[in-house]
């Protein structure tokens, strides 16, 4: 697939660090990144744009800095993974390409959550089964939206970005963040993914 960009991220110096353990992992993440014109490699993470890591416990120092998290193949696959609102990105290790990065690098300065396809097939997936055991007894109060936000909450099931929801709805890209804002709101959502699969297990909206 040919990633797109948002628009006004395609030119410009991005400074990015990593915060990896692996040193084989971190070099080979290095060479990738040096492909990408537009990124500047910071050693200091506490000066950089965005910060690429494979702790699932790390948290920035500054709230400005968007944060990708790499995962594994056995995190993918664990049932109980979740997507965190600590994370603007995430990227599987196994699957890296340096259009992977430049895409995700990008789509989280942007302002927008950057997920693999497959790991967003994967949660879609789990959230239109039938609910586990411990998810059984859970119950959330109903979610009431206005139509404008249902028709919203359906094209973010489809994966359109707010400039994409603002052309097919006719309005500005401002007021789609609103609606997609309001949509994740009511929700009790981190970001679009996790709104999409909140609203599959409150069967708002239907995943085949």
């Amino acid at each position: 697939m040919t990633p797109t960009f948002p628009e006004g991220t395609e030119t410009g110096q991005i400074n990015v660090a990593i915060l990896i353990g692996s040193e084989l992992l971190h070099r080979g993440l290095e060479t990738v990144l040096r492909q990408l014109p537009m990124v500047n490699l910071m050693v200091n993470d506490d000066t950089c744009d965005v910060l690429i890591t494979t702790d699932p416990l790390s948290r920035t120092r500054d709230k400005d800095v968007k944060t990708i998290l790499l995962l594994d193949e056995a995190q993918v696959a664990a049932p109980a993974f979740t997507l965190s609102s600590a994370f603007d990105g995430y990227l599987i290790q196994e699957e890296i390409t340096a259009n992977h990065l430049r895409d995700a690098i990008h789509r989280v300065v942007a302002g927008e959550l950057a997920i693999p396809d497959r790991l967003a097939r994967v949660l879609l997936t789990r959230a239109s089964g039938p609910p586990s055991a411990a998810e059984a007894p859970q119950h959330r109060p109903p979610v009431s939206l206005t139509a404008r936000e249902r028709v919203t909450l359906s094209l973010l099931a489809d994966g359109l970005s707010n400039r994409q929801i603002a052309r097919r709805l006719s309005i500005s890209e401002h007021g789609a963040k609103r609606l997609v804002a309001s949509v994740l709101l009511k929700l009790d959502s981190p970001n679009r993914t996790a709104a999409v699969v909140t609203a599959i297990k409150a069967r708002l909206i239907e995943y085949a």
